[in-house]
């Protein structure tokens, strides 16, 4: 199963008359099948032009974040991105595959 991670999230100290206001997010898409982990990394930009319900960098939750992402990436995309990631571990767990950099 595929697991989200957010490893980041940019905010503003102070936007229009709110505090703690996140504009973007970098998260992680990770899955392990045998020895193999592959992992995908993101950037999404949120959307600030609405603040009536939004929730300050103090208070949000890595869950909040997750939801937030699949929402702006929409379930068609989250769901090939899922499968991509899935595939991509499954077929470097076979053997004679080889992973990596040569330098």
């Amino acid at each position: 199963m595929a697991t989200w991670t957010i490893d980041n999230l940019i905010s503003y100290d102070n936007y229009e008359e709110s505090s703690g206001v996140i504009y973007a997010a970098e998260y992680r898409l990770t899955h392990s099948e045998g020895s193999k982990t592959c992992t995908i990394r993101g950037l999404v930009n949120l959307d600030i032009s609405d603040l009536t319900s939004f929730i300050t960098y103090s208070s949000v939750t890595q869950q909040n974040v997750v939801d937030w992402i699949k929402a702006i990436l929409g379930s068609d995309e989250v769901t090939a991105l899922e499968s991509v990631i899935t595939s991509r571990a499954q077929e470097q767990n076979r053997n004679g595959v080889t992973t990596g950099i040569t330098w």
